[in-house]
């Protein structure tokens, strides 16, 4: 309970964060008073400001997310991405769904095994039938 709020408060800070540069930000300008924009705003102002906003909410998540898990949980992340925050327990969980997976082939594999040694079994013996029964009696020809 404490630790949503306290990420609820941390999330709305960002909020906050990336609102005040959205309006505080001035433009650049070149000497002669001219817009000095990068050309990934494509010459306007309120795409380079939200741009910069953008780059300061993510920018926060991707550096309080990691830090808040360190100081509560004490684990810090194996890797941070622009995917998020990877921590050493993500990172376990493809190898243990693997070996369960291997351990439920090995249990099937087993069951059918046994299975085929049944089904060898009952053939063997319906051969032994059938042969048993394909043999005509001896007759005794002599008087």
């Amino acid at each position: 309970m404490v630790e949503r709020l306290v990420v609820r408060i941390l999330l709305g800070g960002a909020l906050c964060a990336s609102l005040l540069v959205f309006f505080l930000v001035p433009t650049p300008e070149d000497a002669r008073g001219n817009l000095d924009l990068p050309s990934a705003a494509f010459g306007q102002t309120g795409i380079y400001k939200l741009e910069l906003s953008l780059l300061v909410f993510y920018g926060s998540l991707l550096l309080i997310t990691p830090a808040f898990a360190g100081l509560t949980r004490g684990r810090l992340p194996t890797e941070v991405s622009t995917r998020g925050a990877k921590f050493a327990e993500e990172v376990d969980q493809p190898g243990k769904l693997a070996e369960a997976k291997s351990e439920e082939l090995e249990r099937v594999t087993r069951t059918l095994s046994e299975g085929l040694a049944e089904a060898d079994l009952k053939i063997e013996q319906l051969r032994e039938i059938a042969v048993r029964d394909s043999r005509q009696p001896e007759v005794d020809s002599k008087p």
